[in-house]
């Protein structure tokens, strides 16, 4: 009898071995486990980080797990499901073309918080979040590029599927419990893109529920509590449940699934912004040092990138933003900031720029069009193009195939180290703190506890 794909899935992810990794897979898991702990630390003081403290503090429960910013412990749901908030504060986590997804804020946190709990080795952390990301992409890739259109965040829905597999390795679950895990998880799959129709809140919650209800599902699970074998491709499964129009592809789920580890071409991000805006932020940034252009002087800023884009970062709105997540998701006020501060970091994406004189005038010059051929390579590329028009009339014009931080146009673990220093020193008063996670997380194969990389990060606020 032919297997189904949580069965299959659950024989690569009970069977694996550290050793069974390949160096590129190793290398790729570490990076992004530095690269989520920025994130995780470094959001310690904005607001939907200390609300989500807050939360799992109140939840409680038996001390099981950090909070990162928290002198308190929680049950492990509730710590991870702060800490998976907390990293997704500043959109700055990793994110995978063909899925759409950003497979990390879910998976990590999961993973952070059981092999702290089991005081587990650096080995078993890195397999665990290893397949869990596997599973995120994967899924993600079987919609095909078209969840969105449907109304779902693959973040959340593909998120919760792999960071139940994530607990279930960490939990040391059997192929059976690993099926019934998968076939919990899916029905707590949830997330909808309609936090971009007001700038809400409830996107950076698109990490946080994946995370708690993934080790909810993985406790149910071993102890009996079961779930359907067909929870991908069953006619009422995710696949096509969760798709626009059934359009979708089970072949992504399972072709050379344990040999080649897609997860790995995730993309680092470079902007704490949405990863659709890569593109339009390295042309504009280009331009910038290029051709240095004043401003005041800008008369005309043209934009071409591909439909969806259009629509999650160019809708009328967009024109108009009113707070945080806004900034994050609005094609013109990026372009508009690189143009004004030369740079685009996390300093960018402040609300005082909103009534700026010259972020509205910039604004208001922008137009974004679609390209034909950029749609044609969606979703496997991510292209973009700026022309600018000065009052001169001078043009300067930069085309992006792929943005800064994709896998054909990598940054380096030593970017990825600036990265973590930069947003874990404004949070730690002692930067010798930063310096000891890098050097855990540079050697993670060789750590025996991984309690210690979470005690080591965890500087509760004042």
């Amino acid at each position: 009898m032919k297997k189904t794909i949580a069965q299959e899935i659950a024989r690569l992810a009970v069977g694996l071995t550290y050793e069974e990794l390949p160096a590129y897979a190793v290398s790729h898991a570490k990076m992004l486990t530095l690269d989520v702990l920025a994130s995780m630390v470094g959001t310690r003081d904005i607001i939907t980080s200390r609300i989500a403290r807050e939360i799992a503090e109140e939840l409680g429960g038996p001390a099981e797990g950090t909070i990162i910013g928290s002198a308190k412990k929680a049950a492990l749901p509730n710590a991870a499901f702060a800490n998976a908030i907390q990293c997704y504060g500043y959109d700055f986590v990793d994110d995978h073309n063909e899925s759409n997804a950003h497979p990390s804020p879910a998976t990590y946190p999961v993973g952070l918080a059981l092999a702290e709990h089991k005081q587990l080795s650096g080995k078993k952390f890195a397999e665990a979040v290893a397949v869990g990301n596997e599973v995120v992409c994967r899924l993600g890739a079987a919609y095909l590029g078209d969840m969105y259109y449907q109304g779902f965040h693959p973040t959340s829905t593909c998120g919760t599927m792999g960071a139940a597999v994530t607990a279930g390795k960490l939990m040391a679950l059997d192929r059976q419990q690993m099926v019934h895990v998968q076939g919990i998880a899916g029905s707590m799959v949830a997330g909808l893109m309609a936090w971009n129709s007001e700038g809400s809140f409830t996107k950076r919650l698109q990490a946080g529920h994946p995370a708690m209800n993934s080790i909810i599902a993985a406790r149910m699970a071993q102890k009996g509590f079961n779930g359907p074998a067909d929870i991908y491709e069953g006619k009422d499964g995710l696949l096509h449940a969760y798709s626009y129009l059934d359009h979708f592809d089970p072949k992504y789920l399972l072709d050379e699934l344990g040999e080649k580890w897609i997860f790995a071409s995730s993309s680092i991000k470079v902007y704490p912004c949405c990863r659709y805006s890569g593109g339009h932020l390295d042309a504009c940034l280009q331009i910038v040092r290029q051709h240095s252009p004043a401003p005041d002087k800008i008369e005309k800023i043209h934009i071409r990138s591909s439909k969806y884009t259009m629509r999650l970062l160019a809708e009328e709105r967009k024109w108009k933003p009113q707070n945080v997540v806004d900034l994050q998701f609005s094609m013109p006020y990026q372009a508009a900031i690189a143009f004004r501060n030369g740079k685009v970091t996390v300093d960018e994406f402040d609300v005082k720029y909103i009534d700026d004189p010259l972020v509205k005038h910039l604004i208001a010059v922008t137009e974004v069009v679609e390209d034909p051929e950029f749609e044609r390579r969606y979703p496997e590329h991510y292209s973009s193009a700026v022309e600018v028009t000065m009052q001169d009339g001078q043009r300067y014009e930069a085309v992006i195939d792929d943005p800064r931080g994709d896998w054909r146009n990598p940054v380096t673990f030593e970017d990825v180290k600036e990265k973590f220093r930069v947003l874990a020193n404004r949070v730690y008063s002692d930067p010798a703190r930063t310096e000891k996670i890098i050097r855990f997380v540079e050697n993670l194969e060789n750590q025996a506890d991984m309690s210690q990389l979470m005690a080591l990060a965890n500087q509760p606020a004042g």
